[in-house]
């Protein structure tokens, strides 16, 4: 598979089930030593629900979603930083 891959985007949500938790703009994810770490600007956000779990990244793309399972959250300032489990088929 990939050693290094980045992928970046303009919108994207953080859903907890079926609700957005938050919704994410200018998100970067990149995959180093099959680490995967998001970068993003919040937008909006729901406090309760960005705490709770299990929580889904999820960004649109041409043919459907990219998905994966969020591990580790931080939310300051605005700004988003999380570590990502493997991409969800």
């Amino acid at each position: 598979m990939f050693e290094k891959l980045t992928i970046h985007g303009d919108v994207a949500s953080l859903l907890w089930g079926y609700r957005t938790a938050a919704t994410l703009s200018a998100w970067r994810i990149t995959k180093d030593q099959q680490q995967w770490k998001l970068t993003a600007t919040v937008q909006q956000m729901d406090a309760f629900q960005a705490r709770q779990r299990p929580l889904l990244f999820s960004a649109p793309h041409e043919n459907g979603r990219w998905c994966w399972m969020v591990e580790e959250l931080h939310i300051s300032d605005r700004k988003l930083t999380a570590t990502l489990g493997q991409p969800l088929q």
